[in-house]
């Protein structure tokens, strides 16, 4: 594991063991160590996505009781708190890193405490909350509305070749080799549309097929040929195409003959 990254806050310092302190996620598992006994002690963060006063849902008389820490990290600004509001005891650290990678969590030390002084855990524990928050905050405000919707397109994308990849391991290397053909023609196409969706899910699509393929099949170089309009560009798609085909079938001598003709082609390399 990388060497944690301390980042000095004005009353605590939030040492992220998991995630990072530039970008968190909004939630984590936040624990701190016993002075006296070594013990881990640990509470659940949450930056909640939209703002709630939580003192206006407690009975008057335990508001007025809770005070600033009602008001302050479970009452304004985010709405971010902790859960338990006063650290309990957890495994040990390591069973808190499976936990936070499992639920893909940030995990953050809060360092040590006087686990005997509770107003000081619950005290520690809202300034933690408060510092999260900030950064949350930091890190959501930086991010332009073009990087979301970026982020969505490669998650979208993501997800179509994994579907892709279900119903092309269905195929033979036959008919793999067949759909990867039709794509280069779909994809010269869109190309020469101006199409950039349908340029983008083909794509998608022929790199599950790389993916699926033997790599001396050369579908990289496929795919590239094909993003290649000119007259050169679709000479080297059609032979490696070929050439594809002569290696499916075990004819090496008609691969040698085609990589001579794909070398000879200007900017076949």
């Amino acid at each position: 594991m990388p060497a944690p990254r301390a980042h000095i806050m004005r009353r605590v310092t939030l040492d992220f063991r998991i995630g990072s302190a530039d970008a968190p996620k909004g939630h984590a598992l936040l624990y701190f160590t016993d002075a006296a006994g070594g013990r881990t002690l640990a509470t659940y963060v949450l930056v909640l996505p939209i703002k709630m006063d939580i003192g206006k849902y407690l009975p008057p008389m335990l508001a007025s009781q809770l005070g600033s820490i009602v008001g302050g990290p479970m009452g304004s600004g985010l709405g971010a708190f902790a859960a338990p509001p006063v650290p309990e005891e957890a495994p040990a650290v390591g069973a808190l890193e499976r936990l936070a990678r499992l639920r893909n969590d940030d995990l953050v030390d809060g360092g040590s405490l006087d686990a005997l002084d509770v107003a000081r855990m619950m005290q520690a524990a809202a300034d933690a909350v408060q510092e999260y928050a900030a950064l949350y905050q930091s890190h959501a405000d930086s991010v332009p509305e073009v990087a979301i919707a970026e982020a969505d397109r490669l998650q979208d994308a993501a997800a179509s070749s994994d579907v892709n990849r279900v119903l092309f391991e269905l195929l033979s290397d036959r008919d793999k080799l067949a759909e990867l053909a039709k794509l280069v023609g779909v994809l010269r196409f869109a190309l020469d549309r101006g199409n950039e969706e349908l340029a983008g899910e083909t794509e998608t699509a022929m790199a599950a097929l790389e993916a699926l393929l033997p790599k001396h099949y050369w579908v990289g170089r496929v795919r590239s040929a094909a993003k290649d309009l000119s007259g050169a560009g679709e000479a080297l798609s059609r032979l490696l195409i070929d050439r594809c085909y002569r290696l499916l079938e075990e004819d090496f001598a008609g691969v040698e003959q085609l990589e001579r003709e794909i070398e000879a082609l200007p900017g076949s390399a």
